[in-house]
């Protein structure tokens, strides 16, 4: 009897490597469904580089549902828009949640900090191991929207106790312009006092500021204020209990840049969301 030669008998050995035996049967499967032995059944992937890159690939995740506002609330701070820029910035693990819920609004529940407390409280039979965050929505005198991220839900401390990880964030939202070219109903181009074919469009941008492990000066709060950040006697965001007053500085919890027009200001709104 001859002997196979080494090449042969390479080439038809089953792959050592569990890697290897993987992408061999995954291909096996892919010629088996393309070969016609199942007729009515679509092959899906034509290839192996097909199959790989459909890991790749995320699906598109459901638009946002914000549940909560009474219909006769009249200042609503969070927009659709803004809810859906905010998810981007949050753990993967929620953003594929598609429903936030409002726990705590001025307009809604008036103006005490124990009643945001008790609102964002667990509920009863709430699932106390589900990952869990809070939006913290501002609008202040200036009509400005800006706010924070904490992955934990506000409540009294006793003593100087600070809580919070590193998926907290600051953020704000500005207003900026843009030019556009616009035309009239008869599709002519409208000039502006300049003779020039552009208008000036109102938009808003998101900036977020992180959580930058410089100190662990996240959340604090008790029956006087809410703060989050702080570091050298100031606060990226700090909220009196009457809620009347706030304050906001650069601090190097987050390396944010000051929140409102003012370093402090009257607080219009408030709002806080429940994110899963």
């Amino acid at each position: 009897m001859s002997k196979v030669p080494s090449s042969s008998r390479s080439s038809n050995s089953s792959p050592k490597s569990p890697l290897q035996r993987l992408r061999k049967r995954l291909t096996d499967n892919i010629s088996h469904i393309s070969t016609g032995n199942h007729p009515h059944d679509e092959p899906k992937f034509q290839s192996l580089d097909d199959f790989d890159s459909s890991w790749d690939s995320e699906p598109p995740l459901t638009p946002l549902t914000l549940k909560g506002y009474k219909k006769s609330t009249k200042r609503q701070l969070l927009s659709h828009e803004l809810a859906e820029d905010l998810r981007q910035h949050i753990p993967s693990v929620l953003q594929i949640n598609h429903s936030w819920t409002l726990r705590y609004s001025i307009e809604q529940d008036g103006t005490s900090l124990n009643t945001l407390y008790e609102r964002c409280k667990p509920q009863v039979g709430e699932n106390m191991r589900k990952r869990k965050g809070y939006f913290i929505v501002v609008m202040d005198n200036h009509g400005s929207v800006f706010g924070a991220y904490v992955n934990d839900y506000l409540r009294p401390q006793d003593g100087k106790y600070y809580y919070g990880n590193g998926d907290c964030f600051l953020w704000k939202s500005e207003h900026y312009k843009i030019k556009r070219l616009v035309s009239n109903k008869d599709g002519d181009l409208i000039k502006d006092d300049d003779d020039n074919q552009l208008v000036m469009e109102d938009n808003i941008r998101l900036k977020v500021y992180p959580y930058t492990s410089i100190n662990d000066f996240i959340i604090y709060s008790n029956h006087d204020f809410i703060s989050i950040g702080s570091g050298g006697g100031k606060f990226g965001l700090w909220i009196d209990s009457s809620f009347l007053h706030g304050a906001s500085d650069p601090v190097d919890t987050f390396g944010n840049e000051q929140l409102s027009e003012d370093e402090k200001f009257t607080i219009l709104g408030l709002e806080i969301w429940k994110v899963g």
